[in-house]
């Protein structure tokens, strides 16, 4: 009994010290900016001034400073739940005044090529849709779909329709007030459509593009957008065409370095108009 006892005590020791919270103190609240890889979060660390790594639970953190300014770099692992929830706790760990979620994305818009970046104007959940109904043997027509909000059903948040979550004006202006720092490619406004997904069926993109005026597709935007609107932080989304379907442009990771230079650049831009 003893040893069970021991054991189980061990665990616990074990499970608490896992989601402990790091030691982490700034005098200013500090920009959060994210990517899910380490091919999109790299450069950023490596620009950190006296980085410090925080690790909560599944997902990394690091604190440190661009320009004498607090930054904190998140790891957020691919996809809506891991960048949703390494969102909620970052903003309860390091309480940021804005968040800025960038990375790599496929394109959707046929003008776009890889380099080329996407300040978000708006993102959308694009795995949240309703079908039309269709019987049996009848076949399955991916057009015969709309978006869905689901925070119809939410009483917090009833006849609030945000099945678009645009970027803060601020940031959008910093980020593209900058554009002509980047020479990896060009820079434009645009929608991000996220969902869980890698689409490569031309027709499909075309048709997503066509419909919902999306002008890529990407893992983690909304889900980081969405929380952030919850804990009313300013927030950002830019993403780097690595791939697109449209014009047969494989995947390059190096594309997630290119978005990186650019968003410290964002930054700093940012740093100085909270100066001011």
């Amino acid at each position: 009994m003893k040893k069970v006892l021991a054991a189980l005590l061990l665990l616990m020791a074990i499970v608490e010290a896992s989601f402990a919270l790091p030691v982490y103190e700034s005098a200013k609240p500090p920009v959060l900016v994210q990517g899910a890889m380490n091919s999109e979060t790299d450069r950023l660390i490596s620009a950190l001034d006296e980085p410090v790594s925080c690790d909560i639970a599944h997902w990394r953190f690091f604190a440190g400073k661009i320009d004498g300014y607090p930054v904190v770099v998140s790891v957020t692992r691919c996809g809506m739940v891991n960048a949703s929830a390494s969102t909620a706790l970052a903003l309860e760990t390091f309480r940021p005044c804005a968040v800025i979620n960038q990375g790599t994305a496929g394109a959707h818009d046929p003008a776009l090529r890889c380099g080329d970046i996407v300040v978000a104007s708006d993102c959308f959940n694009c795995s949240a849709w309703m079908a039309l109904p269709s019987s049996k043997d009848q076949g399955v027509n991916y057009r015969d779909i709309g978006l869905l909000d689901l925070n119809f059903y939410d009483e917090y948040e009833s006849g609030n329709d945000i099945t678009f979550i645009p970027s803060d004006g601020k940031l959008k202006g910093c980020a593209l007030s900058v554009k002509g720092r980047y020479s990896a490619g060009k820079v434009v406004e645009g929608r991000v459509a996220t969902y869980d997904s890698w689409e490569k069926r031309v027709d499909k993109i075309i048709f997503l593009h066509e419909k919902f005026g999306s002008s890529c597709e990407e893992m983690e935007t909304f889900a980081v957008a969405k929380v952030c609107r919850v804990y009313g932080v300013p927030f950002l989304g830019v993403r780097v065409i690595s791939n697109s379907a449209l014009t047969g442009e494989s995947f390059d990771p190096k594309t997630g370095g290119y978005c990186q230079d650019f968003v410290i650049e964002i930054v700093k831009q940012y740093v100085g108009e909270l100066r001011r």
